[in-house]
């Protein structure tokens, strides 16, 4: 074969080929598209995410009301967002911050103490609890007279524990109120998917006993706190960060410390583990009789 015959045959394969590559970049690669490639690619924020950090900021200056305003806005149009849990983490932080303090709320009446008042009979009379009375109008003792000015809160919340997202709900009238995680739970077994029941009791463990003051009055409660519900084996208590896991470990009999240990003397043989500060939180709450469903797996 000659070389200009060499020479022709390629050239042949080179527009062969050539031609062949230009048709694909047009097919699959149109001209009209190319002017696109050039614009950086923009990552899609949920409008939550700016609304959480938005809220964020304004409690951090303390101006909770408008902070609630964002809160309830965000998860009221997006009730389904990458950042849902945080917003109603946050909201519940607001609405406790709000119910504990001096300042009036829909969720509390003033009311005018009369001869013969005592803290107990006008939580009687009002759905709420001398504890709770105490520390919304930050009161030193029980003494209080005729004519002085009371918040009082109302305590006329419902509680779902669930068990499947680890969080322990409190709800009002108008829907959420404040919710918090839940420790770790050991209940009794039931064929039951839910469970209702209630507060039976509130009380205080140090020790592996009940804390019994004989003091009328206890601004800062002693103890360990604890909840009884009206079902056997299901009761909340508390226990400190470090100790919070679901995790259970197994001790050999040889490495034990016959130090007793002073979470372990308050916890019951079965029930829900709540953190301290969130379970002295919910103890003001509530009152003998607050609504209870347990929430055991979702169907």
């Amino acid at each position: 074969m000659s070389l200009w015959q060499k020479c022709t045959i390629g050239g042949l394969i080179i527009v062969i080929f050539g031609g062949a590559a230009y048709v694909a970049r047009i097919v699959f690669r149109p001209e009209k598209l190319e002017k696109y490639t050039s614009i950086p690619r923009v990552k899609y924020v949920h409008p939550n995410v700016k609304k959480l950090k938005q809220a964020q900021s304004l409690v951090d200056e303390g101006k909770l009301i408008e902070a609630r305003k964002i809160l309830v806005n965000a998860l009221t149009t997006s009730p389904k967002s990458p950042v849902t849990r945080e917003l109603r983490d946050l909201l519940g932080d607001v609405n406790t911050q709000i119910f504990f303090s001096k300042q009036p709320s829909p969720r509390k009446i003033e009311y005018t103490v009369k001869s013969g008042d005592a803290l107990a009979s006008i939580a009687r009379k009002l759905q709420s609890s001398a504890e709770a009375i105490v520390r919304v109008n930050d009161l030193d003792s029980t003494l209080i007279r005729p004519g002085e000015k009371l918040l009082v809160p109302q305590l006329d919340f419902t509680i779902t524990i669930d068990l499947p997202r680890d969080r322990l709900v409190v709800h009002d009238s108008r829907g959420f109120f404040t919710q918090y995680p839940i420790a770790s739970a050991d209940l009794p077994r039931a064929r039951q998917s839910t469970i209702q029941t209630k507060v039976t009791a509130k009380s205080f463990w140090e020790n592996g006993k009940p804390v019994r003051s004989t003091r009328e009055f206890q601004k800062e409660k002693e103890g360990s706190p604890r909840i009884d519900l009206g079902r056997r084996g299901y009761v909340l208590y508390s226990v400190e960060q470090d100790n919070a896991t679901n995790s259970q470990v197994a001790v050999d009999a040889d490495d034990k410390d016959d130090t007793p240990n002073v979470d372990d003397a308050n916890r019951p043989p079965q029930g829900i583990a709540m953190l301290k500060d969130d379970l002295s939180e919910i103890e003001l709450l509530i009152r003998k009789g607050t609504p209870v469903t347990i929430i055991r797996n979702r169907e």
